[in-house]
């Protein structure tokens, strides 16, 4: 009866991690790489040691399935919390470049979106190319030396980056500066992509890192201005910024 428990608990478990789908593998920077196994194996770890090991088969078993489902609850309201958060961020933000458009012609919110959206599929194919020129027009300088260091760690370990189905789910503004001059100007974007991503080695074609399955994720993306074009700059991962940062609390 206890493995009944413990299989019920990771059923469920298993069930939010793939609603939620927040982790990708080889996309551009080489975010998510290997994070959702070790989450996974945490969460499992906890439920197994749950403590019912004196109650009834059905009790048990019940007590099991609340549990499991309180995991659920709370894994949904996190989840719920964080898009208002996102809505709210942009609303605000949508209306201070709205502002900033009456003064400067580079802050007109569609040709700024636009801008960004085309940037994610540029940025991803160069990064599956492994050819930081592919993607020059969308690259800050100094992205592009990061990009080309981490490729180069690619080339010694023998790796080939594989990806398909790259799709942009949303792009949301978060936060916007502008001063005179466009020295100091810059955008933040909460990026909703999905892929099949993994690295494979180059000789024996196996998979030495990330999924062959679709994975969905989460990433700020900051964008920089630099000779008169909006550049991506940055690249953060979901638990690497607080979205409470680009809201008024």
């Amino acid at each position: 009866m206890r493995r009944k428990r413990t299989v019920c608990c990771i059923l469920i478990i298993v069930f939010v991690v793939f609603a939620c789908q927040l982790t990708a593998f080889a996309r551009a920077g080489g975010g998510g790489g290997g994070s959702h196994s070790s989450g996974g194996s945490s969460l499992s770890g906890g439920s197994a040691h749950s403590g019912y090991g004196n109650s009834s088969g059905r009790g048990g078993l019940i007590s099991s399935v609340i549990q499991g489902a309180g995991f659920a609850v709370i894994a949904c309201a996190g989840t719920i919390v964080f898009v208002y958060k996102v809505h709210k961020a942009k609303r605000a933000t949508k209306k201070q470049i709205g502002a900033f458009a009456k003064e400067e012609e580079n802050w007109e919110y569609k040709e700024l979106q636009k801008r960004v959206e085309e940037a994610y599929f540029e940025v991803q194919e160069c990064w599956r190319r492994k050819d930081v020129n592919y993607a020059k027009d969308y690259l800050s300088k100094n992205l592009m030396d990061e990009f080309q260091m981490k490729i180069g760690w690619m080339d010694v370990r023998n790796e080939e980056v594989v990806q398909k189905e790259v799709t942009l789910l949303g792009a949301d503004l978060l936060d916007a500066h502008n001063e005179k001059g466009e020295d100091a100007d810059y955008v933040w974007y909460l990026i909703h992509g999905k892929m099949i991503g993994y690295y494979v080695d180059k000789d024996t074609k196996l998979i030495v890192r990330g999924s062959a399955k679709p994975e969905s994720f989460y990433e700020y993306w900051k964008f920089v201005r630099e000779d008169g074009r909006w550049v991506l700059d940055k690249i953060k991962q979901k638990n690497e910024i607080s979205i409470d940062q680009f809201i008024d609390l």
